[in-house]
Protein backbone atom coordinates (compact mmCIF):
# COMPACT_ATOMS: atom_id res chain seq x y z
CA UNK A 1 0.00 0.00 0.00
CA UNK A 2 2.44 2.78 1.01
CA UNK A 3 3.43 3.98 -1.91
CA UNK A 4 4.35 7.72 -2.80
CA UNK A 5 1.29 9.91 -3.05
CA UNK A 6 2.10 13.01 -5.43
CA UNK A 7 -0.74 15.15 -4.68
CA UNK A 8 -1.42 18.70 -2.51
CA UNK A 9 -3.51 18.44 0.32
CA UNK A 10 -5.61 21.30 2.51
CA UNK A 11 -6.35 19.56 5.63
CA UNK A 12 -9.26 21.75 7.42
CA UNK A 13 -10.10 20.62 11.19
CA UNK A 14 -10.20 22.44 14.43
CA UNK A 15 -8.45 19.49 16.39
CA UNK A 16 -4.85 20.14 16.20
CA UNK A 17 -4.35 16.32 17.27
CA UNK A 18 -6.16 15.26 13.86
CA UNK A 19 -4.37 17.64 12.11
CA UNK A 20 -0.82 16.18 13.29
CA UNK A 21 -1.93 12.86 13.22
CA UNK A 22 -3.08 13.44 9.44
CA UNK A 23 0.24 15.21 8.48
CA UNK A 24 2.21 12.86 9.82
CA UNK A 25 0.81 10.08 7.39
CA UNK A 26 0.55 12.56 4.74
CA UNK A 27 4.70 13.39 5.23
CA UNK A 28 4.97 9.53 5.25
CA UNK A 29 3.80 8.94 2.10
CA UNK A 30 5.37 12.21 0.41
CA UNK A 31 2.10 14.27 -0.13
CA UNK A 32 1.93 17.74 0.92
CA UNK A 33 0.07 19.30 3.46
CA UNK A 34 -1.45 22.59 3.98
CA UNK A 35 -3.84 23.05 6.62
CA UNK A 36 -6.96 25.31 8.13
CA UNK A 37 -8.15 25.72 11.32
CA UNK A 38 -12.13 26.19 10.29
CA UNK A 39 -14.19 26.24 6.66
CA UNK A 40 -13.47 30.12 6.57
CA UNK A 41 -9.50 30.00 6.33
CA UNK A 42 -10.48 26.73 4.31
CA UNK A 43 -12.19 29.12 2.03
CA UNK A 44 -9.61 31.50 2.22
CA UNK A 45 -6.80 29.25 0.65
CA UNK A 46 -8.21 27.97 -1.64
CA UNK A 47 -9.84 30.93 -3.17
CA UNK A 48 -5.95 32.26 -2.59
CA UNK A 49 -4.59 29.30 -3.86
CA UNK A 50 -5.57 27.06 -6.73
CA UNK A 51 -2.80 24.49 -6.79
CA UNK A 52 -4.71 22.06 -4.34
CA UNK A 53 -5.82 18.59 -5.36
CA UNK A 54 -7.90 17.39 -2.52
CA UNK A 55 -9.71 18.76 0.71
CA UNK A 56 -10.06 16.67 3.41
CA UNK A 57 -13.08 18.93 5.52
CA UNK A 58 -14.03 18.18 9.05
CA UNK A 59 -18.02 18.72 8.63
CA UNK A 60 -17.74 20.35 12.69
CA UNK A 61 -15.91 23.61 13.07
CA UNK A 62 -16.44 26.60 14.97
CA UNK A 63 -16.63 29.68 13.05
CA UNK A 64 -17.31 27.76 9.50
CA UNK A 65 -18.29 24.05 9.16
CA UNK A 66 -17.44 22.06 6.33
CA UNK A 67 -20.95 21.84 4.89
CA UNK A 68 -21.44 25.60 5.34
CA UNK A 69 -17.82 26.19 3.82
CA UNK A 70 -18.17 23.34 0.79
CA UNK A 71 -21.02 24.95 -0.05
CA UNK A 72 -19.18 28.43 -0.57
CA UNK A 73 -16.75 26.68 -2.69
CA UNK A 74 -19.07 24.72 -4.95
CA UNK A 75 -21.18 28.37 -5.51
CA UNK A 76 -17.84 30.07 -6.99
CA UNK A 77 -17.74 29.92 -10.53
CA UNK A 78 -14.60 28.98 -12.35
CA UNK A 79 -14.34 25.37 -12.80
CA UNK A 80 -11.56 24.79 -10.57
CA UNK A 81 -14.26 25.07 -7.33
CA UNK A 82 -16.87 22.82 -9.04
CA UNK A 83 -14.38 19.96 -9.66
CA UNK A 84 -11.86 20.42 -6.39
CA UNK A 85 -12.59 16.98 -4.38
CA UNK A 86 -13.66 17.35 -1.23
CA UNK A 87 -13.94 14.67 1.61
CA UNK A 88 -15.98 15.28 4.62
CA UNK A 89 -14.13 14.13 7.85
CA UNK A 90 -16.62 12.94 10.21
CA UNK A 91 -16.90 11.02 13.46
CA UNK A 92 -20.39 9.79 12.55
CA UNK A 93 -22.00 9.30 9.59
CA UNK A 94 -26.10 9.44 10.26
CA UNK A 95 -28.25 8.89 7.16
CA UNK A 96 -29.08 12.94 7.82
CA UNK A 97 -25.25 13.58 7.66
CA UNK A 98 -24.78 11.61 4.69
CA UNK A 99 -27.40 13.61 2.72
CA UNK A 100 -26.19 16.91 4.19
CA UNK A 101 -22.49 15.80 2.57
CA UNK A 102 -23.71 14.84 -0.42
CA UNK A 103 -26.42 17.93 -0.91
CA UNK A 104 -23.35 20.47 0.11
CA UNK A 105 -20.83 18.63 -2.69
CA UNK A 106 -18.61 16.65 -0.97
CA UNK A 107 -17.20 13.75 -3.20
CA UNK A 108 -16.99 11.52 -0.13
CA UNK A 109 -16.27 10.96 3.68
CA UNK A 110 -14.23 9.38 6.21
CA UNK A 111 -14.51 8.36 9.42
CA UNK A 112 -12.62 9.52 12.10
CA UNK A 113 -10.62 7.93 13.81
CA UNK A 114 -9.46 7.40 10.36
CA UNK A 115 -8.00 4.27 9.01
CA UNK A 116 -4.56 5.60 6.56
CA UNK A 117 -5.41 2.48 4.21
CA UNK A 118 -8.74 3.65 3.73
CA UNK A 119 -7.16 7.46 3.27
CA UNK A 120 -4.83 6.34 1.21
CA UNK A 121 -7.13 5.18 -0.95
CA UNK A 122 -8.81 7.63 -1.38
CA UNK A 123 -6.00 10.65 -1.78
CA UNK A 124 -4.72 8.21 -3.88
CA UNK A 125 -7.32 8.34 -6.38
CA UNK A 126 -6.36 12.21 -6.63
CA UNK A 127 -3.23 12.17 -7.09
CA UNK A 128 -1.43 13.66 -10.36
CA UNK A 129 -0.14 11.19 -12.78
Amino acid sequence: METELNINVLVVDDNNINRLLINKVLTRWGARADFAENGLQAVEKITNNQNYDVVLMDVYMPEMGGIEATQLIRAMQEPYFQQLPIIALTASMLSSERNQIEDAGMNDYILKPFDPKNLFEKLSAYQKV
